[in-house]
């Protein structure tokens, strides 16, 4: 984590994101996706303000040091191993009341705020919208809607930037690792640092992809539906990986189609793809996309794998046979 914040911090774009959220409000909403750059992005937000040197910040002071390493005791955290609740409320309300220990201000980051039931998001009303001068909210949320309307409008709202496919490579330290398993989860990764992550640390990810691969080349009749439904299944939690790659591989052959292959920096993949893009018309591709978040939306409600996988590759076929 500690060379992942001196990276950020050196990126242009994140200096000129901190110097934006640093001159908000007291309490800020951080929305991403990329559970590791909110993190990231948190703790450089209080190293801001709290730095004891000019160069902000310079990540080897007294104070930089103690945010690095959690040991801040005016830094308190919430909704890491689990979701805030009432108790939580109730204790950062009155906490809030007390002055900082070290530091100039006090900080409550809120982690995975979406998932703060309504009751704790409630109680939290009064203490955001008028907080002692020292007191700053900083609430790390991937999904907004999750969040009550009442704690939104008290809150100034920054969606933070993603990496572009270099910036994520040049972040991920892969020099004592695999840097082929880098470049290929970076193209699928689409900016996430925490996704890039777990594809890396995956290692059923390259032969997800692979099935994924002759599925497209090989699914063309009724009679194959059978073979890739019990290869699929034997995915057992990996399905949402593999929907999530089909996904992001029928786009890139969209892409392709568009005459825009140079977006595809993985020429491997590119030259692969190319040759399915051949094969299918643009109109089928947007179909199969849809079908397929349909399919994302499904699982989210704990639906029957077996038969959604039987459901998806049968809708392939017709709609390939229907758009060609």
């Amino acid at each position: 984590m500690s060379s992942y914040l001196f990276q950020v911090s050196q990126l242009k774009k994140y200096q000129d994101f901190l110097n934006k959220i640093t001159k908000g409000s007291h309490a800020i909403i951080l929305h991403s996706e990329d559970t590791i750059l909110q993190d990231i992005i948190a703790k450089l937000f209080v190293m801001n303000f709290e730095c004891e040197n000019d160069m902000v910040p310079c990540m080897y002071c007294t104070s930089c040091q103690k945010i690095m390493d959690n040991n801040a005791l005016d830094v308190k955290v919430f909704g890491e191993n689990k979701s805030i609740v009432v108790e939580d409320s109730n204790f950062i309300v009155q906490d809030s009341f007390v002055l900082p220990y070290e530091f100039k201000n006090k900080y409550y980051i809120l982690k995975n705020f979406e998932n703060a039931t309504p009751q704790a998001q409630n109680k939290l009303l009064k203490v955001i919208e008028e907080p002692q001068s020292y007191v700053k909210f900083v609430l790390l949320v991937n999904n907004l809607d999750a969040v009550l309307s009442t704690i939104k409008s008290r809150c100034e709202i920054f969606d933070v930037p993603r990496f572009d496919t270099l910036e994520l490579k040049n972040i991920f330290d892969f020099r004592v690792g695999d840097g082929k398993k880098v470049s290929f989860g970076a193209e699928y990764a689409s900016g996430n640092l925490t996704k890039l992550t777990q594809i890396y640390e995956d290692d059923d990810f390259q032969d997800i992809y692979a099935l994924c691969v002759r599925l497209l080349t090989n699914l063309k009749t009724s009679a194959d539906v059978l073979e890739y439904s019990s290869q699929i299944l034997k995915l057992k939690d990996k399905f949402q990986t593999f929907v999530e790659i089909l996904i992001l591989m029928y786009r890139d052959i969209l892409t392709i189609q568009q005459s825009k292959p140079e977006l595809i920096e993985n020429k491997e993949q590119q030259n692969i793809l190319t040759v399915l893009a051949n094969g299918i018309s643009s109109k089928a591709v947007i179909n199969i996309i849809q079908e397929l978040q349909g399919v994302k939306e499904k699982l989210k409600y704990n639906a029957n794998i077996s038969g959604v996988v039987d459901s998806l590759l049968l809708k392939i076929l017709e709609i390939k046979h229907l758009c060609k």
